[in-house]
């Protein structure tokens, strides 16, 4: 399908509120890899209507959370840096805010600086150990 330009044509969504898209970073992040968000977090996120994802050890979360395909709706980065992967999101999924959930080193925790990539791309950061005492 083309549009009047001949390039492709895409659907695009429409609603009165898109929602919000979380990527989470997975090492010193996710209960599964030593850190302090419960995976029911990122279920409760997806209840109320959220798009969830993850940007960071992706692999490690596949092999310890045997429904991880219905728990988030995309993983990565792959072959990217986690900063060009959030831009990538942010350009072709639509949502109403974009936040990275993940490590922050300079405050003690973690050791990947998620906060850097997501000020590079643009988004929202939330530090692991806030996120896990309930800031959204």
């Amino acid at each position: 399908m083309e549009d009047a330009g001949g390039g492709p044509s895409y659907a695009t969504v429409s609603s009165p509120m898109p929602p919000h898209l979380y990527a989470f970073d997975v090492d010193h992040t996710l209960e599964v890899s030593d850190g302090p968000v419960p995976i029911a977090a990122l279920g409760a996120l997806r209840k109320e209507g959220h798009i969830v994802g993850l940007c960071g050890n992706w692999a490690v979360f596949v092999r310890s959370v045997p429904e991880w395909h219905r728990m988030v709706s995309f993983v990565g980065p792959f072959q990217l840096s986690k900063a060009d992967f959030l831009v990538q999101l942010r350009l072709y999924m639509r949502a109403s805010e974009y936040v990275m959930v993940g490590n922050d080193p300079p405050t003690g925790w973690g050791k990947s600086a998620d906060r850097e990539a997501a000020e590079e791309a643009g988004w929202r950061f939330i530090r692991e150990a806030d996120f896990a005492a309930g800031a959204r």
